[in-house]
């Protein structure tokens, strides 16, 4: 049960945010499931043979699929993702018997539309204007009401052509589960040009405030806030300011954003770093100079689910402590290809941390928290149970089980590799049984493995090890390019990208970097070494001999947000 199905892997290898699936849903003897290439399947539960299969989109226009479906009363429900290839995003209904479409909503709204007067009169920009589903969304059956929430506006970092609010992106909306009828919507954040997008699962709880029983929705935002909802009706339970915000005119910015009433789990001011000129607060806006924000891109919480628990009224919330150098450029929207109009990238050296949140429900209040030396906020998130324990997984390889009322550490086991998938809990003739898959996470850099781990109070196996000890400052990311000796500058639209960005080679080999973006770009040694590509112009290459083994990183002199990394053995 492959993720892809009749297409090569490397016909993908440039879209998305890695290979990822989130998981599946079950329901009439079937297995539900979304693939890479933008298809929803239904396997037999006991056979695995395919019972339908339909495209909810082509691949090669930028969709895809990485969120688990959500079944419901003979309906599967699946979002989908895209929002930095300029795709227009939407929920889509599928029968669960057959695979036909029911119905389908559209997260941008067309001419005429609901919405349609937040984007600029007289242009097709919402068409292409992201607002994807990255994760499952939730269903109330006594309100009859599907719940989700979306992604960045696109382009990700220019705001100039799109003035407006720009719903729906960065928002929680609700809609009638049975016929796509919208019901209601919150935006987290107005005409997003910061990837603030909202793509942390809703949670729905039941609580009482002010002496009243009310129904709740809540999520946590990558802003660094916990936004609870009524879920009937889309208002705020405690609170949600309207507040004033720093401008700048060329990126038609929003003159307020929402402040929820509250505390924020992760630090909202950046401080200043290095050479950087201005260092500003949540909301800061910038143009043609990078300008370090907090929290950046990946910060606060990312898709990370945040769990409920009744008893102690509280949220569990995972956070990521992470500075952003924003930049703005001139951004061309081409079919199928990344559309961005910009660039974030934490400064190199710059410290990276984490927080672990109880946030009360009934005053979005910190009631403990614990902080961590690695980034919590795009892990697996946490798991609350009725014998009052949270079991969170953390990179650094531990299973974790603490006190859901005060945080207290009760119990740790290490995994051997990045605990980073969210923690279950199940019972077999009676005995409870937890378990997590421990397997690492590109984006948390933390230890690859392939373990399924299962406990009990009978159990009896012994720890591992401690893998490699996770990254503390910043510096390149993402999965490392094996033997690959080709670094492109400017890939895939993506003008201030170096691709891949962490290569590894033997020593005596040479890489060749080629530009093949639209601007002069340099690779040039930074800290160790002093070899430079020079300034390379569009379709210029430049071979650079790697001879002694080592760590090598490099940046680019006019754009030094752009880092690369080549390991030489």
């Amino acid at each position: 049960m492959g993720a892809l199905v009749g297409h090569r892997s490397e016909d993908l290898d440039g879209l998305l945010c890695g290979w990822v699936n989130r998981g599946l849903a079950m329901g009439e003897g079937m297995l539900f499931l979304g693939q890479l290439d933008a298809n929803v399947v239904a396997l037999d539960i006991k056979t695995g043979t395919e019972v339908w299969k339909t495209p909810i989109e082509d691949w090669r226009n930028g969709y895809g699929i990485t969120s688990a479906p959500l079944y419901f009363d003979g309906i599967v429900y699946s979002g989908i993702t895209g929002g930095e290839f300029g795709v227009r995003g939407r929920l889509t209904a599928l029968d669960a018997k057959t695979g036909k479409i029911v119905w389908r909503w559209y997260t941008l709204p067309g001419p005429g539309e609901f919405g349609a007067d937040t984007w600029p009169a007289g242009t097709d920009h919402s068409m292409r204007g992201g607002a994807t589903i990255w994760n499952t969304p939730a269903l109330d059956p006594e309100l009859g009401l599907i719940y989700f929430v979306t992604g960045n506006c696109g382009p990700d970092f220019d705001g100039s052509m799109r003035e407006g609010d720009n719903l729906f992106c960065a928002s929680i909306v609700a809609l009638k589960a049975k016929t796509g009828e919208y019901a209601w919507h919150f935006q987290e954040v107005h005409h997003d040009i910061w990837d603030y997008d909202a793509v942390s699962p809703v949670v729905l709880f039941d609580t009482v405030i002010n002496g009243q029983p009310r129904k709740g929705i809540a999520e946590a935002g990558k802003t660094g806030w916990v936004y609870i909802l009524d879920r009937t009706n889309g208002k705020p339970l405690i609170g949600i300011e309207e507040k004033a915000v720093p401008q700048e005119p060329r990126q038609k910015t929003a003159k307020t954003q929402p402040y929820p009433v509250g505390d924020a789990v992760v630090p909202q001011c950046a401080q200043p770093f290095g050479d950087y000129e201005k260092a500003g607060c949540v909301f800061e806006p910038f143009w043609e100079e990078p300008v370090l924000v907090e929290p950046g891109v990946s910060g606060g919480t990312g898709w990370s689910p945040m769990p409920y628990s009744p008893d102690t009224g509280y949220f569990y919330v995972p956070g990521t402590i992470r500075t952003g150098a924003f930049v703005r450029y001139s951004g061309i929207y081409k079919h199928g290809q990344r559309y961005v109009a910009g660039s974030f990238a934490s400064p190199i050296g710059s410290p990276m941390a984490g927080t672990f949140t109880a946030i009360a429900s009934t005053t979005n209040r910190v009631a403990w928290q614990h902080q961590t030396p690695y980034r919590l906020g795009g892990s697996g998130g946490s798991m609350a149970t009725a014998g009052g324990l949270v079991l969170r997984g953390e990179p650094d390889g531990n299973l974790v089980a603490v006190n859901a009322k005060d945080g207290a550490v009760l119990w740790k086991f290490q995994t051997g590799f990045g605990a980073d998938a969210p923690a279950i809990t199940y019972e077999i003739d009676g005995e409870q049984y937890i378990a997590i898959a421990s397997g690492g996470n590109a984006l948390q850099g933390s230890a690859y493995g392939d373990a399924v781990w299962a406990f009990s109070l009978k159990g009896q196996v012994n720890p591992l090890w401690p893998p490699p000890t996770l990254a503390r400052v910043a510096g390149p990311g993402g999965p490392l390019a094996e033997g690959v000796a080709k670094v492109n500058i400017g890939f895939n639209n993506s003008e201030y990208t170096y691709f891949p960005a962490r290569t590894k080679i033997k020593a005596g080999t040479t890489v060749t970097f080629t530009n093949v973006g639209d601007i002069p770009h340099t690779a040039t040694a930074y800290q160790q070494g002093n070899w430079d590509t020079g300034a390379l112009a569009k379709g210029e290459t430049k071979e650079i001999t790697f001879s002694e083994p080592g760590n090598y990183y490099y940046i680019c002199t006019p754009h030094p947000w752009m880092y690369g990394q080549v390991i030489v053995e």
